[in-house]
């Protein structure tokens, strides 16, 4: 049959063009017309003098420096940071006057993720935005820096060596999504609490959702990885090292367009492991928050092999609701007990609950008393936590800081939202229980 339609397509090849013509003709006018019309518009915005009234001054710049495509030159981005620690490591040896802070002393900053030493609590790390790692030794009462030496400071992911807790993995590139995250420069590793620190590679997944150590084994690691926001970007996906991270294997790849935001391990099982997986594309001149690839995938093998957890299992279903990010957390004296924290894209959803690891979900707020503490861009936060020791307590982090003492069916703690009686400021990123005392937590927040 191949040979037949081989020979008469050789036979009448006008025909076949006229029919290939109308069926493909369409599609390639409504993309001309559509890349047309993107190209115009981009154009004409680019004549002004001042971007545009949709427009923000970094999404302006964008525009001119990656003009046409959007796409940009990841290699030499990755040069130039390399460049810039030789030029900071000349700059040193040059003798300068001693120079006086003058100011201004209300530069803000945003925390992306707190952790404790496990075996010395007065040991903490915080990692931020976009200003590098601190560290505390006197459980966050005064900080430090510890990794301005490095030539990337925009910070997704820390983890901290259970067993061997100078051992300090960080991850680069803040994974929040939004139009002003810088790309990171890959994963970075220190043996001695932070004061000298390790190149890992991996600087191609851009951003890095979570880091997590297998408690048993802490040579294993997995990495969210969460990949450009600002274009297609085929690193994305879990990530394993079974060798501390001197080499990576990519175990899930879902698309060019999706990328891993979060994971969470059973440390009574450690080949027990849950992903959340986030459809989500930025670009200049529009957003993309939620798709049919976003979802939540589970292992039972280490990473070897991945199931999907959807409508089955009681979760919300990608083809006839909107999902956008995912955050996870079980309960680590019942790691049976996950919670699942899913967003539209834009509003908080729903917090679900399984009590079997992942098989079966419910949703724990059907009246959605959560949303009190949210607003439009739920998209932006995403992180959920578990009391070490009672699976009821829940904290949830959005606009404002918010507790559950029933599982998530009531909120009656709602934190530093806007004129709520809490000094706690808004916008809240990241939260660690002491490790020998959970009730005490630090909490980070823009």
């Amino acid at each position: 049959m191949k040979s037949n339609i081989t020979g008469k397509a050789k036979k009448s090849p006008i025909i076949l063009l006229v029919i290939l013509f109308f069926l493909i003709g369409p599609f390639l006018v409504i993309q001309n017309q559509s890349s047309q019309f993107d190209e115009d518009v981009i154009k004409q915005r680019m004549k002004k003098s001042q971007p545009g009234p949709d427009q923000r001054p970094s999404e302006w710049l964008w525009m001119q420096r990656t003009y046409p495509y959007f796409n940009y030159d990841l290699k030499s981005y990755h040069q130039n940071l390399q460049n810039a620690q030789e030029m900071r490591k000349n700059a040193k040896n040059t003798l300068i006057h001693q120079v006086e802070y003058a100011g201004p002393s209300n530069i803000g900053g945003r925390i992306t993720d707190i952790e404790f030493n496990p075996l010395d609590p007065n040991v903490v790390y915080a990692g931020a935005a976009s200003g590098g790692v601190f560290k505390s030794v006197d459980m966050g009462t005064t900080w430090f820096p510890v990794f301005d030496d490095q030539a990337i400071l925009n910070i997704g992911d820390i983890t901290v060596d259970p067993l061997f807790p100078d051992t300090i993995y960080v991850g680069t590139g803040e994974a929040n999504g939004g139009s002003r995250n810088f790309p990171g420069g890959g994963i970075y590793k220190s043996v001695n609490g932070g004061q000298s620190w390790q190149f890992l590679g991996m600087e191609n997944l851009v951003s890095i959702g979570r880091i997590i150590i297998n408690p048993s084994n802490t040579q294993q690691l997995f990495v969210a990885g969460v990949g450009s926001y600002f274009t297609p970007n085929p690193e994305r996906g879990i990530y394993r090292s079974n060798n501390g991270g001197e080499t990576w294997d990519n175990v899930l790849f879902v698309s060019d367009s999706t990328g891993a935001i979060d994971i969470i391990m059973d440390p009574e099982n450690p080949s027990h492991l849950i992903t959340a997986m986030w459809e989500r594309v930025r670009r200049p001149n529009s957003s993309h928050l939620y798709g049919q690839t976003s979802g939540i995938y589970r292992s039972y093998n280490g990473g070897d092999d991945w199931e999907y957890l959807g409508a089955d299992n009681g979760l919300p279903n990608p083809y006839s609701t909107n999902v956008g990010r995912i955050g996870l957390a079980l309960c680590q004296s019942q790691p049976n007990i996950v919670y699942a924290l899913y967003c539209d894209g834009y509003y908080h959803t729903g917090i679900y609950k399984s009590d079997d690891f992942g098989s079966s979900w419910t949703q724990m707020d059907p009246n959605q008393q959560i949303s009190n503490g949210t607003s439009s861009f739920s998209w932006y936060f995403g992180q959920v936590r578990v009391h070490p020791t009672n699976p009821a307590i829940v904290y949830a982090m959005d606009v404002a800081f918010m507790r559950s003492t029933d599982g998530g069916n009531t909120w009656p703690i709602i934190y530093g939202y806007y004129g709520s009686p809490s000094n706690l400021h808004v916008d809240h990123h990241a939260l660690a229980f002491h490790p020998t005392n959970p009730n005490i937590i630090i909490n980070g927040n823009d």
